[in-house]
């Protein structure tokens, strides 16, 4: 892939910015959001919420400290599923 289409890609993106902040896996997301593991995975699913980010090596995936955040604020709006 050439650089100036690698810089464009939205995944890398958001590692990028991922890695600039602190990642929580599903466990502490869980615990902030409310919602137990199937209920909210079939919601990630469906795309109501963010997808996660994978993280290198392996199958492990997190999702960013401020989207968490995002999230819990507009479930506390009720602006969530």
């Amino acid at each position: 892939m050439q650089a100036d289409q690698h810089s464009k890609d939205p995944t890398l993106e958001r590692v990028q910015a991922a890695r600039k902040e602190r990642l929580l896996r599903l466990q502490e997301v869980l615990l902030r959001v409310g919602y137990r593991r199937s209920r909210f995975l079939d919601l990630v699913r469906q795309g109501v919420f963010p997808r996660p980010v994978r993280l290198p090596g392996g199958r492990a995936v997190a999702w960013p400290e401020s989207v968490v955040d995002d999230l819990v604020d507009r479930l506390a709006a009720g602006n969530g599923a």
